[in-house]
């Protein structure tokens, strides 16, 4: 908030000498009438543009404003301003996370950064939140993973990483399959073991897991990931120790999985093929940085050609070619522009 703000708003409620200034609409086009000025104090602004002009401000900058006057405090607090919490930019004790409790009743998604802000967020009180996105997490532990699901039940998605998670073991995994049965994605990094029980709490209490991602975690046991009937999107990139033959039999009878990423993995030729072919659902396979895979193809380009319309996503295929095959309003002129029109379309400013 810049200095010239910060000065007229702190100034008293009673304080008449700093109006703010709104030019009077004319009647009607023709009229050549002079514009006037009518003064309106800023205690008279609506509730909803007070709310407005919050929801448009950084946390610093509306804290500044909220301690304008009691009305502005009163409305700061809004449940609809609270929806959604990033607190990546700061440091979140649980001092921080008491003092925002009381506004916090409505949080849906939350964003932190680091362990200690992880095991703060149960002081926040916010039982109905849905999202939960913490990185910089490398010393989570299982103790404080668990009281994350037991306070809050009604998660969809959580994710924690990129750092490697070394200190979560399997018993944490079976501890949230058990209290979020709403759990529709999980994503965690670093793992070094996520066992058969941990995967089929999953695929027994989270009936409704579509997307999955285990990134760069030592062990999995790729039979239980059968059991997730559910599942729609898995990732394993970074992945080792995968007994690729027993995956490939398991993952391709998983009758919703669509995407498949196996990236920086050992995956073997034989795998890849028997899931290109013989899934029914598979949409798309990513296999980039997989060294026997590249080298199966510089031996025999026909190695793949089994796809039946799937698409394979390698180093050793048209990347951008593939992917723009996926949007109907990617022609061949701007297939290397297709993750700027992805972008775009994001924003609402692209292809429908």
């Amino acid at each position: 908030m810049s200095r010239r703000v910060r000065r007229r708003t702190n100034l008293s409620d009673g304080d008449d000498k700093c109006p703010i200034i709104l030019p009077s609409v004319s009647a009607s086009p023709e009229d050549d009438a002079p514009v006037t000025s009518s003064s309106v104090h800023w205690t008279s602004l609506p509730d909803d543009t007070v709310v407005q002009l919050f929801s448009c401000l950084s946390y610093p900058d509306r804290a500044s404003l909220s301690s304008t006057c009691r009305s502005w405090h009163h409305l700061s607090a809004s449940p609809c301003l609270w929806t959604s919490l990033d607190l990546r930019a700061h440091r979140c004790g649980p001092e921080t996370a008491v003092a925002l409790a009381n506004r916090c009743v409505a949080l849906r998604r939350l964003r932190f950064r680091g362990a200690d802000s992880a095991a703060s967020v149960i002081h926040l009180h916010a039982r109905d939140l849905r999202e939960i996105s913490g990185d910089g997490c490398r010393d989570i532990t299982d103790a404080t993973l668990s009281v994350l699901a037991a306070r809050h039940e009604a998660l969809e998605s959580l994710q924690i990483g990129p750092d490697p998670c070394e200190r979560i073991t399997s018993d944490a995994v079976r501890h949230v399959a058990l209290c979020c049965s709403g759990l529709r994605r999980l994503r965690l990094s670093g793992v070094r073991e996520i066992d058969g029980n941990a995967v089929n709490a999953l695929a027994r209490h989270c009936t409704g897991l579509e997307e999955i991602a285990f990134i760069d975690c030592g062990a999995i046991d790729e039979t239980a990931l059968g059991n997730v009937t559910s599942i729609r999107f898995l990732s394993l990139a970074g992945t080792r120790s995968l007994k690729w033959s027993s995956a490939a039999v398991s993952w391709s009878k998983l009758p919703n999985l669509v995407g498949l990423d196996v990236s920086r993995t050992d995956a073997s030729p034989g795998a890849v093929s028997r899931l290109l072919s013989s899934s029914k659902s598979l949409k798309a396979l990513c296999a980039l940085n997989c060294a026997a895979l590249e080298e199966e193809w510089n031996h025999n380009a026909s190695a793949f050609s089994n796809k039946k319309d799937k698409l394979l996503v390698a180093l050793f295929t048209d990347v951008f070619k593939g992917i723009a095959s996926i949007f109907a309003d990617i022609t061949a002129s701007n297939e290397r522009a297709v993750f700027r029109e992805w972008r775009l379309d994001d924003q609402g400013q692209g292809f429908g």
